[in-house]
This record gives structure tokens, sequence and C-alpha cells, in this order.
């Protein structure tokens, strides 16, 4: 899966923008983030105040997308929304 593959599904569910950032930053508020890693990898991380805290890393983009929906599904479920399907 490729990280714009992870976007669309996130779109299709009615995830809001907000839950997460795809550009490595720190996103608007408390948000599941994923990015590259310098010299290989990817790195999925939870920004809050603006700081990035990380929580998974991956060997590969596929992996990496894979596991930040699953974060991204976490995070709605515990806000009392509906998950993202396959998640």
């Amino acid at each position: 899966m490729l990280l714009a593959e992870a976007v669309a599904r996130l779109s299709s569910a009615g995830v809001p923008e907000y839950f997460y950032v795809t550009d490595g930053g720190l996103g608007t508020g408390e948000c599941v983030g994923i990015e590259p890693v310098p010299g290989g990898g990817w790195s999925i991380y939870y920004s809050e105040r603006g700081r990035k805290s990380p929580l998974e890393t991956y060997p590969d983009e596929d992996s990496a997308c894979r596991g930040f929906l699953r974060q991204v599904d976490r995070m709605m479920r515990s806000s009392g929304r509906s998950g993202v399907p396959g998640a």
C-alpha cells in the first residue's frame, strides 16, 4: 500500500483531516502522523502540543501505511467515532 492509498481509505471512511498528517508536520492539534525516515524506513508518530512522540517505525511504506491506518483507527474509536474499516 502506498501513502496515497492510505489517505484515500481514510477519506472514504470519513476520517476528518485533522486526525492525521502525512507531510511530516505537526498537524493542527492532536493527530497521528507518518513520514519517511532519512536513510530508509518510515515513522508513525503522535503529534500533540507542537511535539512529535514516536509510536512505531517500519522498514517499508506498505507496512508503515498499514500501521498508520491502525493508529488512526484507534484514535477515532477512542474519541467515540466509527473506526477505519479494515484497519
